[in-house]
């Protein structure tokens, strides 16, 4: 049995259910399709005891030839409302569950507008079964994080003074897109000075150019098969000044000792609050505003959770990220991040670019 039907057992013996029907259409859930399946595709999937069936269209009948094996694949047009609403009466499966985040309000309606079929909906329960990565998971995270490590490694010696943001971004790009990588994890955040203020910034909105003095900070990722990295790194243009120093390090002790801290059993809250006491007895409590962490896979932001608002607690096989910051507006902030894998007695760090001091560049 691949570990695609393994997973669709497992899926229909967590939920106790006639049917999971799963739909990427127009991007809303394109992970579920590929965990399930190994399909990258548009289509609908219908998972019962008794069938495993693709709809889609002859845009993708091809490709998911290609990428399945095992698996059923109908093609047709109307395969998101009407082909999937015959395809379930067809196989007398009244009862079905689907993702309720994953799914527009559109698409339920016009389902519900063809006829009667008990539809069952949980948050997103496919992604409760990814948030233990088997093996082959954690090789492409690992895989992932080693792609980021080595072109952060080749970029940094290129960067000038008076290069800007959006450019060093593009290189950056250019760099992972030349290795195995499918892609790049995300949007990669390059910003400098005021901007690394800015959890989530786009340097290509209005790219600033970097000047001595300025903080420098890279939050990207890498993309493996599907399975995404995430890593922060801060850097200094010039010499730092003592201000800088003592930011850098208070976020490199909270970094560390939250890793220090992540083990199976330890729960999200606990984890966070490592790093949070640590950085408010340094005096920057109102300076570090979102959580600490979270998981890391076929998506850069899933299960679990390291925050003060997570119900999750750590097991193994979990990857998480370790993300502690420090940021003042108008001047700019200081951010760590790691992608840690839980253990039972610890967890394997497999972001390795070096963070041990504030390093020079340009």
């Amino acid at each position: 049995m691949t570990n695609y039907a393994l997973r669709q057992q497992h899926l229909l013996e967590t939920l106790k259910t006639d049917a999971f029907i799963a739909v990427n259409w127009e991007d809303s859930d394109p992970v579920s399709l590929r965990y399930l399946t190994g399909f990258t595709g548009e289509g609908s999937l219908i998972i019962s005891p008794d069938h495993v069936v693709l709809l889609t269209d002859s845009r993708y009948t091809e490709q998911a030839t290609q990428e399945t094996a095992d698996l059923q694949i109908k093609e047709g047009r109307g395969w998101d409302v009407k082909g999937l609403f015959d395809a379930l009466t067809a196989r007398n499966l009244a009862s079905c569950t689907f993702a309720s985040a994953r799914a527009s309000v559109y698409w339920l309606e016009e389902l519900t507008k063809l006829g009667t079929l008990k539809l069952n909906s949980q948050r997103d329960p496919v992604a409760q079964l990814r948030r233990i990565k088997s093996n082959d998971e954690l090789d492409h995270l690992r895989a992932a994080a080693k792609i980021a490590d080595d072109a952060l490694a080749e970029l940094v010696p290129w960067i000038k003074v008076g290069m800007n943001e959006a450019e060093i971004a593009l290189q950056l790009e250019m760099l992972i897109r030349q290795t195995g990588a499918e892609g790049l994890g995300f949007d990669v955040n390059a910003s400098a000075g005021r901007n690394t203020a800015l959890n989530h910034y786009s340097p290509f909105h209005h790219p600033a150019a970097i000047k001595p003095g300025d903080l420098l900070l890279f939050d990207f990722g890498t993309n493996v098969h599907g399975y995404r990295s995430d890593m922060t790194r801060t850097f200094v243009v010039g010499e730092p000044s003592a201000r800088d120093i003592t930011i850098y390090n208070t976020v490199l002790n909270a970094n560390c000792r939250a890793i220090e801290a992540v083990r199976a059993g330890k729960t999200g809250v606990e984890i966070d609050a490592v790093a949070r006491d640590l950085i408010v007895e340094a005096g920057f409590g109102k300076n570090f505003g979102h959580g600490l962490g979270h998981g890391i896979g076929l998506e850069v932001h899933e299960a679990p959770g390291l925050s003060p608002l997570s119900k999750d607690t750590l097991e193994p096989g979990m990857v998480v990220t370790v993300e502690p910051g420090i940021y003042f507006t108008g001047e700019g902030g200081v951010r760590i991040e790691d992608d840690v894998v839980v253990t039972e007695t610890g967890c394997e760090i497999i972001t390795a670019f070096p963070k041990e001091e504030l390093i020079s560049v340009g």
